[in-house]
């Protein structure tokens, strides 16, 4: 198949009406305004100073929707990147982070041309939900510092089990504050009232803004133990516009060679392979999430193109890495969002709202901003879908927890790893458990045919013949009939045949031709017929071998005993 990359940008055509352009404009400034304290929490989230996330909800944000296969996706820094994000600063600066950032849209960029979409969607819904409750609780584990009021709250920032110790050493020293958790607790409140009211009501910013407001008027805001630390006095304000395009640092030396850069690459491949599949099943499954709500069908290999640019061109305007978010995207649907003209719109709204109101935004309390990812945890942790996964079925049941402890105290890449893993271990043992051999008796035969000869064996195999049921065939061998010389294999309900069966049919041949015996097949169909075919076993057993129905088949098999009317050799066990 030729490669076909067309943005969904370009599908905007003649059909597009000034109408829907304004319900576009209206649409997106609805998620621009939701974004601007998002962006800027998972920001501080994930060691960055809150003004990189607004940068990158404005350039990958306009870079997604121009450039992606969604229609009404929205594109910008995800909840589900703090972690990685965290300890990629904590570990390399933001400059290993850029470099990261880099490295994973290329990597996003080759799955899209080599169209690789389709592939990752088939990461088992348990695996998905596992992983995703699992970064929320990663999430969570961030904004427990600032909710209760403690100083620097992101460090260290390596894995969740730090994180939680050092909140518990730093509580133990009396380092909490019952205002921090006013502003936390009221920001949570608020956003919950908010959206009882009307999903299209931007509650999060509202509850900054409410918040915020009552801090500054009861003078909370400070750096002393019993102040509410805000974005002013924790990073000193926020840039004003964007910055200019740059070469991102890379944390090299000033006279750096190939060979440093190579080392730094490699030292961060996992972080970077990690962005990527998280980075990818993301976007793509808040594109499966706006076509069902939109009626749009997403391009998934578009998607991922769109996808790698943005990642590719961020780092050069001091970003994070980006992807389709499912809840900004979600709100952007539910506001009629029609093109991707929406997504540019949250972008630019982005932009004009740091721009005009940068001094007021610099007065949020960091509590408030954790109170709204704290709101974020909940929504993303798909809490709802828990009891019926684990009703489903061993397997299922089995995937889900197993995912979501691995991504929460292990890492992302081996959780989504061991996922798929065992996802095919379970599927190839379900696929096992449904392949049978049957064999038959005259008694058994529905079709009026000539009884089963002695000295011939039927057995009819149902059900997908591939390795997972090879070893049926091998132990036909061992259990066959004392007499047995002739043995016919019926196939009408096998629908493809693998290597490994294959081969087991020609293990079973040499058995039988040992002892002077012979393979029959019967009611064959084209796919199986194929497969016979390109393993060699229609060549192996001979044309005449193979049989279009069993009549023909028990007809062979009894002129062949005739031709033959010495007694059978024994089977040799």
């Amino acid at each position: 198949m030729a490669f076909q990359y067309r943005p969904a940008f370009l599908d905007l055509g003649t059909g597009y009406t000034r109408s829907d352009l304004l319900t576009d404009i209206g649409a997106g400034m609805l998620v621009g305004v939701v974004a601007l304290p998002l962006s800027m929490g998972l920001a501080i989230a994930s060691g960055c100073k809150p003004e990189q996330g607004l940068w990158t909800a404005i350039v990958a944000g306009i870079l997604v929707s121009l450039l992606g296969g969604t229609r009404v996706q929205i594109g910008g820094p995800a909840g589900a990147f703090v972690g990685l994000c965290a300890a990629g600063v904590n570990q390399f600066g933001y400059s290993g982070l850029a470099l990261a950032t880099l490295m994973s849209g290329a990597l996003i960029l080759f799955m899209g041309v080599a169209r690789l979409g389709k592939a990752i969607s088939y990461v088992p819904t348990p695996v998905v939900i596992g992983f995703t409750t699992g970064i929320a609780l990663i999430l969570l584990s961030t904004q427990l510092g600032p909710a209760l009021g403690v100083r620097d709250p992101v460090k260290p920032i390596d894995n969740l089990a730090e994180r939680l110790v050092y909140l518990k050493d730093h509580l133990r020293a009396g380092e909490f504050s019952w205002r921090a958790l006013v502003c936390c607790a009221s920001t949570v409140a608020l956003i919950q009232a908010f959206r009882r009211i009307s999903t299209r009501i931007p509650g999060a910013l509202l509850a900054l803004l409410i918040v915020g407001g009552m801090s500054w008027a009861l003078q909370w805001e400070g750096e002393g133990p019993n102040s509410v630390m805000t974005i002013q006095t924790q990073f000193g304000g926020i840039s004003h516009g964007l910055p200019a395009p740059a070469l991102p640092s890379l944390g090299l030396q000033p006279n750096w060679h190939i060979g440093e850069l190579m080392q730094r690459m490699k030292d961060l491949s996992a972080l970077a392979l990690a962005l990527a599949l998280l980075g990818s099943i993301e976007s793509l499954l808040s594109a499966v999430v706006s076509d069902g709500m939109s009626g749009f069908r997403h391009d998934s290999s578009s998607e991922l193109i769109g996808q790698g640019i943005a990642n590719l061109v961020t780092p050069f305007f001091q970003g994070m890495p980006a992807t389709g978010v499912i809840a900004r995207t979600s709100t952007n649907v539910r506001a009629g969002a029609r093109s991707p003209i929406a997504g540019v719109v949250h972008s630019l709204t982005v932009l004009i709202i740091m721009l005009v109101a940068g001094p007021l935004v610099v007065h949020v309390p960091l509590a408030a901003l954790a109170g709204v990812l704290l709101v974020v945890c909940w929504y993303m942790a798909e809490l709802r879908h828990w009891p019926h996964i684990l009703k489903a079925g061993r397997s299922d049941a089995a995937l889900l927890p197993i995912a979501f402890l691995l991504t929460a105290f292990i890492g992302l890449v081996q959780a989504i790893l061991v996922g798929v893993v065992l996802a095919m271990f379970f599927f190839v043992k379900r696929m096992s458990d449904t392949a049978q051999v049957e064999k038959y008796s005259s008694q058994d035969l529905t079709e009026k045919l000539q009884p089963i000869p002695k000295g011939v064996e039927v057995y009819e195999v149902r059900g997908p013949f591939f390795f997972g049921a090879a070893t049926m065939i091998r132990d036909l061998d061992s259990n066959a009939g004392e007499h047995a010389r002739i043995m016919i294999l019926r196939l009408r309900l096998v629908p493809f045949i693998d290597t490994t069966a294959a081969f087991s049919l020609r293990e079973l041949h040499a058995s039988l031709k040992y002892r002077g015996g012979r393979l029959l097949v019967s009611d064959v169909h084209t796919r199986a017929l194929h497969d016979l075919e390109r393993h060699g076993i229609v060549e192996l057993i001979g044309v005449d071998s193979v049989h279009h129905d069993l009549a023909s088949a028990l007809d062979q098999g009894t002129a062949l005993l005739a031709q033959s009317p010495k007694q059978a050799i024994p089977v040799v066990h």
